[in-house]
């Protein structure tokens, strides 16, 4: 029982740190009107997000050992 309980805690955990770690890129990198972008910046945006999610994910990984 305590597991299925813990099972459920890090699903609903990881759905909300997910949301606050895209929540935050977009912060970051702010609010893009793609009608006004070229697609070198389109493409130099999608490269920096999926970096800095890269990184959010490493982070985690490493401060579990």
């Amino acid at each position: 029982m305590d597991r299925i309980i813990n099972m459920i805690l890090n699903r609903i955990l990881r759905r909300a740190i997910n949301r606050g770690v895209d929540a935050g890129v977009n912060a970051a990198f702010g609010s893009r009107d793609d009608e006004q972008m070229t697609p070198d910046q389109r493409q130099a945006i999608q490269r920096n997000t999926q970096r800095a999610r890269q990184m959010t994910r490493m982070a985690s990984r490493v401060t579990r050992l």
